[in-house]
């Protein structure tokens, strides 16, 4: 019993301090969990990722609560050395599973340089011939989306474009000279006001970067609203791109802006004064759009959308309808305590760049760090309103909470006195039964027995006895901690832990404890007859003692 109730104690403790580290895990998500109230610039990403201390760092974007299926974008190329996902939440392993939504190409795009802090695009845009002028085109805003080496991708402006069929350094900021290098163009965006009547086909020339294979494209969403519901002023003319020829290091695209204005009050009489449409083009690298998104769902999201995988469902991100297909499932995932479903980074950022939305914001940055610890440079390089979580910390504050720790230290207490009380029980029965047979001790020393033989006689007699009992007390134990570990094992709320608490057995600790209740009487046993005093004088008393009784019937 003595044995059971270690091994159970040890148990306890072994699987709640493991249960504490994996809630821990469970709430950072890594070892260092950075929650910005804004997103970083694209140029102040390094003071996160290559912070001293910092030996991996994964970009996440989270979508918002209040729609119906939360969708959590991870850079899964850093997922298997960052994420604290335990092993045995998945049976595909923390590598594989991630692997199951990293997509083939993770290049995309074309590489860019520019100097430090910034992003340059050499483009010219005028008419289609030139020797016609470009008539009623206003201001053109050019618009960069760059991904990093993180996978995040940012919209940064470039300023304006004039048509004037001359080339055009275009510059961005990067809003700092720590960016995540290398840097490459996914998409270039030309925003303007639609003319009120048709200006002809214009020519957008970009040179300095390799754009083959890239798909161009010229709408208004703006004006094809505005003909479904009648708004229109007037003639109108959808944007339109024609030709698109690609070389070495430069692409033309020869498009139509389109023409059009709106009615200050569609439906009147009088329309009022009219109202300026907007209108783009953009160039896509091709690649970045695929007709679904793998993703990984949890056990939750599976369970109440009753399906699986290889399951296609729909999800909504900033209104644009994204096709899902399952690929891989997982009871948990860490920070989701719900319904969820897991993508590639890259790969919702350019599903949501093909469909001309804006890139899902980074709000998250999970860290993998040195002995755990925040770096202590991480709190001076995030903007204000940040907060960091630290997974030691968090550890720290589960194992020392009273509620928890103190029944934890009782149940120690009690198996190390049940096995004081189990070994004093033993000597005690053991000297007993020694004392019993001093006179049998000393008749094999008469006859001739050593004293080393009769003490190893006694020691493997008492072992018979002792080590049965002490392995009977392993398997008791290991039993009833598999049935009991799981169900008193709760968080300080009194509920079960997420992710659910695994039985550890503490083998170090468990195996001597038996071995010390088995072994240690029995030796100490032994140690008494070797240092048995004089037999004869033992024989003396024995036979003295003998004749001392009177034996019932016989003469007084």
């Amino acid at each position: 019993m003595a044995v059971a109730t270690g091994t159970l104690a040890l148990a306890q403790h072994q699987s709640w301090s493991r249960s504490a580290t994996d809630q821990a895990a469970f709430t950072a998500g890594a070892d260092v969990r950075v929650d910005l109230a804004t997103p970083l610039p694209a140029g102040a990403t390094g003071t996160v990722t290559h912070a001293k201390g910092v030996r991996g760092a994964m970009a996440v974007a989270v979508t918002p609560e209040s729609l119906p299926t939360e969708v959590v974008a991870v850079d899964t190329a850093a997922a298997p050395r960052v994420a604290l996902v335990r092993g045995d939440q998945s049976p595909l392993g923390p590598g594989r599973l991630f692997g199951a939504i990293t997509p083939a190409g993770r290049a995309g795009g074309a590489a860019i340089s520019g100097p430090p802090g910034t992003v340059q695009v050499t483009a010219a845009l005028g008419a289609a011939r030139p020797a016609l002028p470009v008539r009623q085109l206003g201001v053109v805003t050019v618009t960069l989306t760059v991904r990093d080496a993180t996978g995040t991708e940012y919209q940064l402006l470039a300023g304006t474009l004039p048509a004037d069929g001359h080339p055009h350094l275009l510059t961005a900021a990067l809003g700092g000279t720590r960016a995540s290098y290398p840097l490459r163009l996914t998409q270039l965006t030309l925003g303007y006001t639609l003319p009120a009547t048709s200006v002809g086909r214009l020519a957008l020339t970009v040179s300095g970067v390799r754009l083959g294979g890239w798909i161009p494209a010229a709408s208004s969403p703006e004006l094809s609203s505005l003909l479904g519901a009648g708004g229109t002023l007037g003639p109108s003319g959808q944007p339109q791109a024609d030709g698109w020829l690609t070389a070495a290091d430069s692409a033309t695209l020869t498009f139509d802006p389109g023409y059009g204005q709106a009615s200050a009050n569609p439906g009147f009489t009088q329309p009022g004064p009219p109202v300026p449409v907007d209108g783009q083009v953009t160039l896509t690298a091709d690649g970045l759009v695929s007709a679904t998104v793998p993703a990984i769902a949890t056990k939750a999201f599976t369970d109440s959308s009753n399906t699986g995988i290889g399951s296609i469902v729909p999800a909504m991100i900033d209104g644009v309808p994204v096709p899902v297909k399952i690929v891989a499932e997982t009871p948990t995932f860490p920070t989701i305590a719900g319904s969820a479903l897991i993508v590639d980074l890259t790969t919702i950022q350019g599903f949501l760049a093909g469909h001309d939305a804006a890139p899902l914001p980074v709000t998250q940055w999970w860290l993998a760090a040195s002995g755990g610890q925040v770096p202590p440079t991480l709190a001076r390089a995030l903007p204000p309103g940040s907060g960091i979580t630290s997974r030691t910390a968090l550890v720290t504050g589960l194992t020392s909470d009273p509620l928890s720790a103190a029944p934890q230290q009782a149940l120690l207490a009690i198996a190390g006195a049940a096995a004081l009380l189990a070994i004093t029980g033993f000597w005690v029965s053991i000297a007993a039964d020694v004392r019993q047979r001093r006179a049998e001790h000393a008749l094999l020393a008469a006859l001739g027995v050593a004293q080393r033989s009769a003490a190893t006689q006694l020691f493997l007699e008492k072992l018979l006895l002792s080590v049965p009992a002490a392995a009977l007390g392993l398997v008791l134990g290991t039993l009833v901690a598999r049935l009991l570990v799981p169900a008193v094992t709760l968080t300080t709320a009194a509920q079960t832990p997420v992710p659910p608490p695994v039985t550890l057995f503490d083998l170090p600790q468990t195996v001597p404890l038996a071995a010390i209740v088995a072994v240690l009487p029995a030796l100490a046993a032994a140690l008494v007859v070797v240092r048995r005093p004089d037999p004869a004088a033992e024989l003396r008393a024995a036979e003295a003692a003998l004749c001392g009784t009177v034996w019932p019937g016989s003469p007084g």
